[in-house]
């Protein structure tokens, strides 16, 4: 159900999605769709309207169920201008880079992954602490990773 009004609607906030899951009958606790969200990968995206839910794209989901954790791949984050970086372990930045590439965002214009570095190109307009918040979505975590505060 959660997926499902997350795909047909624009959902800017857990009262908005708690009010809808209401609607049909669900009465869940803010705890629990805070816990399923950030189980589902459920991430907030930005436009020129605002911020609302997005589903990962079905390629990041199959993705995220095989292996390790991807945040534990992750050794730092950082951020420079209009560019970031991730540092990786050995062997996994396309496996990220991957993934976000895969979320066609609004923030991140597109990457560039060698074996353990990833070059993000970022989109103008968003501040590194929304790039944060919308990584942390993706990988939960990432934002204690981050070396550029």
């Amino acid at each position: 159900m959660l997926r499902q009004l997350v795909r047909d609607h624009t959902i800017s906030n857990q009262e908005e999605l708690s009010a809808l899951m209401k609607q049909r009958g669900f009465n869940v606790a803010q705890a629990t769709l805070s816990r399923d969200i950030r189980e589902m990968r459920i991430y907030k995206a930005h436009d020129e309207a605002g911020y609302f839910y997005r589903l990962p794209s079905p390629d990041a989901e199959i993705r995220q169920t095989t292996g390790l954790r991807q945040v534990d791949s992750i050794i730092s984050l950082e951020f420079s201008g209009s560019l970031a970086v991730i540092r990786t372990r050995p062997g996994h930045a396309n496996m990220i880079a991957s993934i976000l590439d895969g979320m066609k965002s609004k923030e991140i214009m597109g990457t560039l992954a060698g074996d353990d570095t990833i070059l993000l190109v970022l989109r103008e307009g968003h501040p590194h602490s929304e790039i944060e918040q919308f990584l942390d979505g993706i990988f939960p975590g990432v934002k204690d990773k981050c070396i550029s505060k």
